[in-house]
């Protein structure tokens, strides 16, 4: 079943009425100890865009190690990056990964930038991830809260607020 339908049924869902979770994801949300334990164990994840080239392959391709010391090093074509990160489960039970890149090289990334090493450490940034019951996982916008047809406040996820997906790489 593809993402885009997946996310079309949670639109529905707020149109209906229904809560606007999505609905291949699991059921419960971790604590944020869990979603950190989740994504530290996962050890080195495969991110790749969502935008395709005309063959069909990622527009980005890249390889995100998270390590329990709460660092981190992503590889984006001939760039490394290394940053600090941390996990939040908020009070909308948003699962958000924070990261601080603190330098890296001056390769150019899978995009074709090349990052000056002067420019670090950055500010820290975020998103949101949603995963999937495989273990997979989206990365996103938070959701907008718009009102639902019973007038009470619900998430409405679309379709263009995520970007990429990470999938766990085999360890070994």
């Amino acid at each position: 079943m593809s993402l885009r339908f997946g996310l079309t049924i949670m639109a529905a869902g707020v149109l209906l009425g229904t809560p606007a979770v999505p609905v291949f994801a699991e059921d419960a949300g971790p604590t944020t100890a869990e979603l950190t334990a989740r994504i530290a164990g996962g050890g080195t994840w495969a991110f790749e865009t969502r935008d395709r080239m005309t063959n069909g392959k990622p527009v980005c391709t890249e390889s995100w190690t998270f390590r329990a010391d709460g660092t981190a090093t992503i590889v984006s074509g001939e760039q490394t990056v290394e940053k600090t990160w941390r996990a939040e489960v908020d009070g909308d039970g948003l699962q958000w990964l924070y990261t601080t890149s603190i330098k890296a090289t001056t390769g150019a990334d899978c995009m074709g930038e090349v990052a000056d090493p002067g420019d670090y450490p950055r500010p820290e940034s975020g998103f949101v991830l949603l995963f999937f019951n495989a273990g997979n996982g989206i990365t996103c916008q938070p959701p907008q809260w718009i009102e639902g047809p019973d007038g009470k406040p619900a998430q409405l996820w679309t379709d263009e607020g995520c970007w990429g997906s990470i999938v766990p790489k085999p360890k070994g």
